[in-house]
């Protein structure tokens, strides 16, 4: 008998509803084709199993997931299983009472998301987000779980783009004053129209200086610090990882990750790539995940991986060593080309390291 599927990180989209209207966002670009959905609680305990083996469960989709009335039901459900389960949030809807709640079902990882330390930028990047507001629900969370002895790592996740990257020095002061774990800066990546390439930080002066000073107000503060760097070179296999990840959306489909899904009831003028395997109200998740094409879906990203792995570990400290080092460029460049990743990851930036 073949031992059960045991994949890495599980994303389940708990809800395609939103409070906001971020211009990074295609949930603002597609509004009239959009179909607003929560994830069932009752179609949920099917999947615990498979949810509980899993490293991590990300409860965080295109919507925004406390938009769901279940999300507590649906953590403590989990974390009864077994499951390590994280959630990002916006944060408009984390009053105390949802914030006692999620603390109360064992909710571990919590992670709120900013587009900028000034209220007037962040409001401009998160129409109708108010920053003072949202600062004070986080400060409140925080004292609650150490009222409530919960041991949450929370986090603060900034939106990096052209028109903020000068505030990521003061998002990383803003974390250390809130007493946070862990400050994120990531790039906007799901790219589907002309206007989101806008909000794509690319290298430049403005964008080293500011990371420079950050990084060193991060050490300065003893503040964690993550950044995910905006110089983009094909990668054998994107951060998503789709061998050992998958996405299950508020419908219930089934897709390699959350950018080959979009929930549209109608066509746009430009459709996004979308790649769908199956949906978990009416198949078995592993029967899903043990499709043929699915498989070979994966096995085009695992041959990537083994070459770059291969690639990498023959160099060695001596002088083919570094011959080595200095032709694994080319060698992987010309390999990527010869195998390509499938059609519809392609494009994406997220294949470029960004």
């Amino acid at each position: 008998m073949a031992a059960p599927m045991r994949l890495s990180v599980v994303q389940l989209e708990p809800s395609t509803h939103c409070t906001l209207r971020c211009p990074t966002c295609p949930r603002t670009a597609f509004a009239a084709h959009w179909e607003n959905a929560h994830f069932p609680f009752e179609r949920l305990e099917p999947l615990v199993p498979a949810l509980a083996r899993s490293e991590l469960v990300v409860l965080q989709g295109w919507g925004e997931p406390l938009c769901n009335p279940e999300l507590p039901r649906m953590v403590a459900r989990l974390t009864e299983a077994g499951a390590r389960c994280t959630i990002t949030t916006n944060g408009c809807l984390l009053d105390e009472r949802m914030a006692r709640e999620l603390l109360r079902a064992g909710l571990p990882l919590l992670t709120v998301s900013i587009s900028g330390a000034k209220p007037e930028t962040h409001a401009r990047l998160r129409p109708p987000s108010d920053l003072s507001a949202l600062l004070e629900r986080i400060a409140r969370t925080r004292a609650l779980a150490r009222e409530m002895g919960a041991p949450v790592r929370l986090t603060v996740s900034f939106l990096q783009q052209p028109e903020n990257i000068e505030e990521l020095p003061e998002v990383v002061a803003l974390a250390k004053r809130l007493g946070l774990d862990d400050c994120l800066a990531v790039n906007a990546t799901f790219l589907p129209t002309k206007e989101h390439e806008r909000h794509l930080l690319r290298p430049g002066a403005s964008e080293r200086s500011a990371a420079r000073r950050a990084l060193w107000g991060a050490i300065w503060r003893r503040q964690a610090f993550t950044r995910v760097e905006c110089k983009a070179e094909e990668k054998a296999v994107c951060a998503n990882d789709p061998t050992r990840n998958l996405t299950i959306g508020a419908s219930g489909a089934v897709s390699p990750c959350i950018f080959l899904q979009l929930p549209l009831k109608s066509e746009p003028p430009e459709r996004p790539p979308e790649m769908i395997f199956g949906n978990v109200f009416e198949t078995d998740l592993e029967d899903i995940w043990n499709r043929p094409d699915y498989e070979a879906f994966r096995a085009t990203f695992a041959r990537r991986d083994a070459f770059a792995e291969a690639t990498w570990g023959s160099v060695g400290r001596d002088e083919e060593g570094r011959r080595r080092l200095r032709e694994a460029p080319a060698r992987l460049a010309a390999f990527f080309a010869d195998n390509p990743a499938p059609a519809p990851c392609r494009a994406c930036v997220k294949l470029q390291g960004l």
